[in-house]
C-alpha cells in the first residue's frame, strides 16, 4: 500500500522536525542503548514544580501537594505523548510529527488545517517524544506496515528465535533482555534487547527507560500516553494496572470523550471503549509495565493507546483512518487535562 504524504515516520524525518522547529523547542533526551539521539519536543509554558517530597512520601503525609501543587492560578496543564515505544509501531511517530507541524506551521504534512486540535494545545505544556525506541525504529527498513503480510509484520516486530523461527507475541517476552536468544532482534527491543516496556523499574537496564521517568517525575504532566500499535485491533485505550481506582476512572472518562467526539464526525467505529477498571485480580497477574511505573512515579494518568495498523489481515483500517482518530484522541487529550486542573484548583477533583 502506497503511505500518504503525511504519513513520516523515520528518524530522518524526526531529525528534519528537530531542524524546523522555532515556535516550540527541540532537545535530546537521552541517547539510546544503541547511541543514537532520542528528542523532545516542548510547547507551551513549562511548569515550575517544586518537589518537597517524591511522590511515595507525600502520599505517606496523606497531601500529594507536598510532591507537585498543581492548585495555583498560573499552572499550565501538561500532557505528555510518547511514540513508539516498541519501534515498529509507527503510528504515534506519524501523528506527532504532524502535531509538530501542526504546532510550527498551521498545517500538517498533507497541507491540510486543523484549527480544533490547535485550539485545543492552546494553554497546554506539550511534552512529545516522536519516537522513545530509536534502536528498535532504525532496524526496520520502511516507514509502515500498511497492507503488510503477518510474517513480514512479526519479523520485524518481534524477530526471530536463534533456530530462525518468529518470536511470536506473547512468548518473545518469555527471555528478557532477549538479545542472545535472537537471530534477528527485532523492533521492540533497544540494541541491548530489553523491551522498554518490561523493564526493571527499581532498577531500570535502559537509559531510554531512566529518562522518561526523570522527565515524568520532573514535569508531573497530568496525562501521559504512550501510542502503540495493536496489529489490527480497533484502536483503543488498555487501562493500567495496579493504580488507585480514581485513575483508572479518568482513562475510561477519557475513552469515552474520545468515543463521543468520534460520533460527532461519523467515525465512532475507528475507536473502542476500555474497561472502566482494570482487572487486577486474574492470574497469571497483570504486568507492572512502564506505564504503570509512570503513573507511580507521579501519582498521574498514564495510558497506552492501541492503534489498528493497517495490515493485510481483517479489520485494516486505512492510513487516514489510523491518522483521523490519532488526532480525535490527541485533541480530547489536551482537552481533558484542561478538565482535570480546572478541577484540581476548584477543589473539586483530586
Amino acid at each position: 500500500m502506497n503511505r500518504p504524504v503525511y504519513w513520516k515516520s523515520s528518524l530522518q524525518d524526526i531529525g528534519q522536525a528537530v531542524q524546523s522547529v522555532k515556535k516550540g523547542k527541540a532537545s535530546l533526551l537521552c541517547q539510546s542503548a544503541g547511541g543514537r539521539d532520542i528528542y523532545l519536543f516542548e510547547y507551551g509554558k513549562r511548569n515550575v514544580i517544586k518537589h518537597d517530597a517524591n511522590y511515595s512520601s507525600a502520599t505517606g503525609a496523606k497531601d500529594p501537594k507536598y510532591y507537585a501543587d498543581k492548585t495555583g492560578a498560573d499552572y499550565t496543564p501538561t500532557v505528555l505523548l510518547v511514540g513508539a515505544v516498541h519501534g515498529g509501531e509507527f503510528e504515534g511517530t506519524v501523528a506527532l510529527l504532524n502535531l509538530i507541524c501542526l504546532l510550527e506551521t498551521g498545517f500538517d504534512l498533507a497541507g491540510r488545517e486543523n484549527r480544533e486540535l490547535l485550539a485545543a494545545t492552546e494553554q497546554i505544556n506539550l511534552l512529545l517524544i516522536p519516537c522513545l525506541n530509536v534502536d528498535g525504529r532504525a532496524r526496520v527498513p520502511f516507514d509502515a506496515f500498511l497492507g503488510v503480510d503477518y510474517q513480514t509484520f512479526r519479523y520485524y516486530s518481534q524477530g526471530t528465535w536463534l533456530d530462525g523461527s518468529l518470536c511470536e507475541w506473547p512468548q518473545c517476552k518469555a527471555k528478557h533482555p532477549i538479545k542472545e536468544h535472537v537471530q534477528f532482534l527485532g523492533s521492540y527491543f533497544n540494541d541491548h534487547g530489553v523491551n522498554l516496556m518490561h523493564d526493571h523499574f527499581f532498577f531500570p537496564m535502559a537509559e531510554e527507560t531512566k529518562a522518561l521517568l526523570r522527565l515524568c517525575d520532573e514535569r508531573v504532566p497530568d496525562i501521559t500516553i504512550h501510542f502503540h500499535g495493536g496489529s489490527n485491533t480497533t484502536s483503543t485505550f488498555l487501562q493500567t494496572s495496579y493504580v488507585p481506582a480514581f485513575l483508572n476512572q479518568r482513562t475510561y472518562d477519557l475513552a469515552q470523550s474520545v468515543k463521543a467526539a468520534a460520533m460527532d464526525r461519523g467515525c465512532d467505529a475507528l475507536f473502542a471503549v476500555c474497561p472502566e477498571q482494570a482487572n487486577n485480580s486474574a492470574f497469571p497477574p497483570a504486568s507492572f509495565n512502564l506505564v504503570s511505573a509512570c503513573s507511580h512515579i507521579n501519582g498521574e494518568v498514564c495510558i497506552v493507546y492501541e492503534s489498528n495498523q493497517g495490515l493485510a489481515m481483517e479489520n485494516a483500517f486505512t492510513p487516514e483512518q489510523i491518522y483521523q482518530i490519532l488526532q480525535i484522541t490527541i485533541t480530547e487529550t489536551c482537552q481533558y487535562a484542561k478538565k482535570i486542573c480546572r478541577q484540581r484548583k476548584k477543589g473539586s477533583g483530586i
